[in-house]
């Protein structure tokens, strides 16, 4: 008697396994990538824990509400702990807001979690950021969340080195001057700069004298210039000293060293409290300002911190160029020689190739903006490669900063996506020409897709029939029909009591089919699309 079972098979089965071994899987793939490893975060580690359960609590997987990504929380719903990404590391005490998150909904196991990720362009630069340093993750029971930080940045936030805050740039009479250098000005005003009015009696020919000479003079005025008591006398004191007419119309005529006001007369304020400088000084002054006077920035500052603190964007540009120096000059994935490569691209949100419901497994390159400062992207070539040569994918979507449909993608970042899927157990070469800064630049390398140790069994027809080792995995890989984005999600089997079949999804068009077979005969598998497939355990009949 036959008996029937059903079978429903979906991606969300598990909740996945321990976070760590997730965080050593991130670092193996930086690793492969030619990037520096990433040390956990506990202050990141709570932001994601806590953006999980909101996951688990309020979205189901692949699906946007209410016009919000998974990366969005809605205030007043239970779990609510910041809207963005920026906000939740903040509010738990993250010294910074420049953090990267990467979502992942509705994966079996971290293996199939990590490959989705890996395989969606915008989170894959996500995990291959150049600057990141830190990590923090969750595992909640339908959500993985993985947050990615700097030290450096927090470093700075926390105690802003000198010239690391922005500071508006003071005019200086039409040059652009910067606060640290008029502050120092400030302290240490050189004497011949601050203003001293003239006296206030004018000679009779006009000339204005010094008013620190005539004050010295007053208090000890030479015998010949002082008045007999008779005749004509000028009264320039402050006191009741008088001072002899013809000898001041001489000292007039001729002024001696520093009796002659040579100054304008006119001052500028400057410094906190004010103080006043002779306007000739500091024309000068500002005319003939020095190199390191000069207000040189853009003028431009961002706010990274949890506070109002602008910092300078080209002290935030030295911090990034730290951080790549040190780094290849380009990154590419699927790096040289892996193997286990995904053969498809599914999902993503936002979606790189919002007409397509799949793609083959993007390859992409980003070049180091440390080391290569203009990329004119040449020729981006991927070729299926076998026993007798290899030939062109001619079937391609470059996406760069200009095609990105997203604008996310930056002008040195490259992606190219076959229009089909790649061959299970394929073997794949990637050639890649470039002129950075001016000079000719090529990379090439290959990589395996998965599936080189496992019989793949192509399910075209309506109904097919195969036979299969017993106790040995194959892959039932349905084409996809249009209109059928995920053909391979739902299947029915049909077998003896006693025989024993497993079924896991790979991807949408792909099952893992284990049979353990005690009886001789045959395994029915339906699928929704109404494609049958017969298996027959080999040696058996059929």
């Amino acid at each position: 008697m036959r008996r029937i079972l059903l079978f429903f098979l979906t991606f969300c089965v598990s909740a996945g396994s321990l976070a760590i071994g997730m965080a050593d899987a991130v670092n193996r793939m930086r690793s492969d990538a030619g990037l520096p490893l990433l040390t956990r975060s506990t202050v990141l580690d709570n932001v994601a824990r806590s953006h999980a359960g909101y996951l688990d609590r309020h979205r189901k997987p692949g699906k946007t509400a209410h016009g919000l990504s998974a990366h969005n929380q809605q205030p007043g719903r239970e779990g609510f702990s910041g809207e963005t990404p920026a906000a939740r590391a903040l509010a738990a005490g993250y010294p910074h807001r420049d953090v990267l998150e990467n979502v992942s909904m509705g994966y079996a196991d971290d293996t199939s979690a990590l490959e989705g990720l890996m395989g969606a362009l915008y989170h894959r630069f996500t995990f291959l950021d150049f600057e990141a340093d830190e990590l923090g993750l969750a595992v909640g029971a339908k959500s993985r969340v993985f947050l990615l930080g700097r030290k450096d940045l927090g470093r700075s936030c926390l105690n802003p080195p000198p010239g690391a805050l922005y500071r508006r740039p003071l005019d200086c009479l039409g040059q652009s001057m910067n606060r640290d250098y008029y502050d120092r000005l400030c302290a240490a005003l050189p004497t011949e700069a601050l203003f001293r009015p003239p006296h206030p009696m004018r000679c009779p020919n006009g000339q204005q004298l010094d008013a620190g000479f005539v004050n010295e003079l007053c208090r000890a005025p030479p015998r010949e210039a002082l008045s007999p008591g008779y005749g004509y006398y000028y009264a320039v004191c402050d006191d009741d000293t008088r001072i002899e007419a013809g000898w001041f119309d001489a000292l007039c005529g001729n002024p001696p060293p520093g009796a002659a006001y040579r100054a304008s007369g006119r001052y500028f304020e400057m410094c906190e409290p004010p103080r006043r400088v002779f306007a000739e000084w500091l024309e000068q002054h500002c005319a003939q300002l020095p190199a390191e006077a000069r207000y040189r920035d853009s003028g431009r500052f961002r706010k990274p911190c949890g506070d109002e603190r602008g910092f300078r964007v080209e002290y935030l540009d030295e911090l990034d160029a730290a951080k790549q120096r040190d780094l290849p000059t380009a990154v590419v994935w699927p790096p040289p020689w892996a193997i286990e490569v995904p053969p498809a691209f599914f999902v993503e949100e936002p979606d790189p190739l919002p007409d397509r419901d799949f793609s083959g497994y993007p390859i992409s390159i980003q070049f180091n903006p440390s080391l290569v400062e203009k990329v004119e992207l040449r020729r981006f070539a991927l070729y299926r490669v076998d026993t007798e040569g290899r030939s062109p994918v001619r079937a391609v979507r470059l996406l760069d900063a200009d095609s990105d449909p997203n604008g996310i993608l930056s002008d040195h970042e490259f992606a190219l996506f076959p229009m089909a899927r790649l061959d299970w157990g394929g073997r794949y070469a990637v050639e890649v020409e470039a002129v950075i800064d001016g000079k000719p630049w090529q990379s090439a390398w290959q990589f395996d897709v998965k599936g080189t140790d496992s019989t793949v069994l192509n399910v075209a027809a309506d109904r097919q029939r195969f036979h299969i080792r017993s106790g040995v995995p194959a892959l039932l890989y349905l084409p996809p029909r249009d209109g059928q984005a995920a053909n391979a999600l739902r299947a029915r089997t049909e077998h003896l009591r006693g025989n024993r079949v497993t079924m896991e999804a790979v991807d949408p068009h792909t099952l893992s089919v284990l049979v353990e077979a005690r009886h001789c005969d045959r395994i029915v598998v339906r699928f929704d699309d109404g494609r049958v497939v017969e298996l027959i355990p080999l040696g058996c009949r059929g």
